[in-house]
């Protein structure tokens, strides 16, 4: 009614920023976001991802712009990010910013730690 974007949407943005091969290897353990400002169905956005110190083999940023209206995404350059099966630590752990594209405003950030699925653990 008031034309805000709900949390759920916003967690959506936030994962569209993480690497398709960190989906294909691990399973989302835990998430912590921190909501810093609303914004509108028909604000831009940017979300970004990045890996920390526990993910030191994924040194490329990760970036998704996101149209609000509509919620439609438009897909970033992922293609530079290694392939996480040459680097499978158990765990990994990523910092993530979602801002305004207009004017850098940040909307949320967030951390998101991921643990190997049990299909893919080395014996």
């Amino acid at each position: 009614m008031n034309r805000h974007v709900n949390d759920v949407k916003y967690v959506g943005w936030v994962m569209e920023s993480v690497p398709v091969a960190v989906f294909e290897n691990y399973e989302l353990s835990s998430m912590t976001l921190k909501y810093r400002r609303q914004c509108s169905q028909s604000d831009a956005l940017q979300s970004m991802c990045s890996p920390t110190s526990c993910t030191a083999k994924l040194e490329k940023e990760a970036e998704v712009e996101v149209n609000g209206a509509g919620c439609s995404y438009t897909a970033g350059s992922q293609t530079s990010i290694p392939d996480v099966a040459k680097c499978v630590p158990p765990h990994l752990q990523f910092t993530h910013l979602l801002r305004l594209q207009v004017d850098g405003a940040k909307i949320l950030h967030g951390k998101t730690q991921w643990r190997l699925k049990k299909s893919k653990h080395l014996h």
